[in-house]
């Protein structure tokens, strides 16, 4: 909640609020369908999503799937913003690259990143 408001401030939104996070596990083989994050209430707040472990294709299109999408590689570490127009777009997650880890491979925290992708997304949900 901490690092996702200092992002947000960072930004511009002052007054951003972390109230609920989503976290996705992804092991390499898993992909994420086109979809769109329409059933929140407040839409006026940004989205912040942390990337941990293996990269991944990122897709972002526009309101409707007609339009193409925009590759993005995420990266571990990564922070994407989604604000605006982009709240209400297309998005998915077509691949997991394996072998994409650049981290420390011991212990049990980095053989788990070592092969899968963590997402945490932070969203303020009321006004």
């Amino acid at each position: 909640a901490t690092l996702a408001s200092d992002v947000a401030k960072v930004l511009g939104w002052r007054d951003y609020n972390a109230e609920a996070a989503i976290v996705n596990y992804y092991p390499s083989s898993s992909t994420l369908n086109p979809h769109t994050d329409h059933s929140e209430k407040n839409l006026s707040a940004p989205l912040i999503s942390i990337s941990l472990g293996l990269s991944a294709v990122f897709l972002i299109g526009g309101p409707s799937l007609a339009e193409s999408p925009t590759p993005i590689l995420l990266r571990s570490g990564d922070v994407l913003v989604m604000a605006g127009e982009s709240r209400m777009a297309y998005h998915a997650l077509p691949k997991v690259l394996p072998a994409t880890w650049e981290g420390n491979s011991d212990g049990q925290v980095g053989k788990y990143l070592s092969t899968h992708r963590i997402n945490i997304n932070v969203r303020q949900v009321n006004f």
